[in-house]
């Protein structure tokens, strides 16, 4: 597995990060999914993705621990975690809070250390909302109140060496940009696949400053597959024939213009696949991305997936002039689900 530099941290990180939202049940028990799942995590450290991705609110910790415990390779394993303080309701920032789920973390993981903090700022905004355009205003005015106590309990825990670089998941552009220009965070973990590449706006300024970024939704929820890719095809049943995954169709043939060309016979990828987790590490400030892995079939397809040419970078404005083409005229963000943000 190749290793790339996250920013000027010193830290270098395999090109995939086992993600661990739903590779086993939310609560430990003996069934086929978790086995698969389980399998799978141990395949993946042998072949060298040694780097996790995990939140107390995936409820699939106990299966990484179970995993992590008796490892022989244990404190080799780099793990990012998401940290939400102050989350939905809380009025304000929290260190004790923060502190606490990294220590609940370095203890289910069975870790010394936490490498990658991933801040994400939830209080002060209505759930409804989410994270959208419409309550970024809200976000970016709360983060001057969340930086100072954010900077120091960090500090405080990086003295004591229980964390190493501290980024935030910003959701929006505005968001990154105020967060960069703060100062605080080493780097960004954030959205990043084909059909959302919003924070190629801010790349440059990351590299100025010398962060990393780490991408997550690669297949953007599995859309992005041989499986999905071809919407006609799918059975009727499929989560993806509701109608929130109408606009992410809608952008996706918008894309295709540019993609089809490199998917197939003369192209850099033999299958959508391969291409969407390929493209995903356009980049070099990419340092990973994260790839929820269910089964050890699904780990060898995205092994197997990043072998031979990679796509040209030149793809990647390009690609990004569809994006926000696509936003302007349809009022949309191209998340997961495809919902339009005044409807959110």
């Amino acid at each position: 597995m190749e290793r790339r530099p996250f920013g000027t941290t010193g830290m270098e990180l395999p090109e995939i990060c086992f993600g661990t939202m739903r590779y086993a049940a939310k609560t430990p028990g003996d069934d086929a999914p978790s086995r698969a799942g389980q399998r799978a995590l141990e395949e993946a450290l042998d072949l060298g993705i040694d780097f996790v991705h995990s939140s107390y609110e995936y409820g699939t910790r106990w299966m990484t621990g179970k995993v992590l415990a008796g490892h022989p390779h244990r404190d080799r394993v780099r793990h990012a975690i998401k940290v939400n303080v102050p989350d939905w309701g809380e009025p304000k920032f929290d260190p004790a809070a923060f502190r606490r789920q990294v220590e609940d973390a370095l203890r289910d993981l069975h870790a010394d250390r936490i490498d990658v903090v991933q801040h994400l700022q939830r209080g002060g905004i209505e759930r409804l909302l989410g994270y959208d355009d419409r309550a970024e205003p809200q976000r970016v005015a709360d983060l001057d109140a969340v930086l100072e106590p954010l900077r120091e309990v960090a500090q405080r825990l990086r003295d004591e060496g229980l964390i190493g670089a501290l980024t935030t998941f910003p959701y929006t552009v505005g968001y990154a940009r105020a967060a960069i220009a703060s100062g605080a965070f080493d780097g960004i973990v954030a959205y990043f696949n084909l059909l959302e590449t919003e924070m190629v706006e801010v790349f440059d300024l990351m590299r100025d400053q010398g962060m990393g970024f780490i991408g997550i939704r690669p297949l953007m929820g599995g859309l992005l597959t041989d499986a999905r890719i071809d919407r006609a095809a799918l059975p009727p049943g499929d989560r993806m024939h509701d109608a929130g995954w109408d606009r992410a169709y809608d952008h996706l043939a918008a894309a295709r213009a540019i993609v089809d060309p490199e998917v197939g016979e003369g192209g850099t990828a033999r299958s959508w696949t391969s291409y969407a987790l390929k493209f995903s590490l356009i980049d070099p400030l990419i340092a990973s991305t994260v790839v929820s892995i269910n089964t050890p079939e699904q780990l060898l397809e995205v092994v197997a997936a990043l072998e031979g040419a990679r796509p040209d970078p030149a793809l990647l404005p390009r690609l990004h002039e569809v994006t926000a083409r696509f936003r302007a005229e349809h009022g949309v963000r191209a998340d997961g689900a495809g919902v339009p943000q005044y409807e959110r």
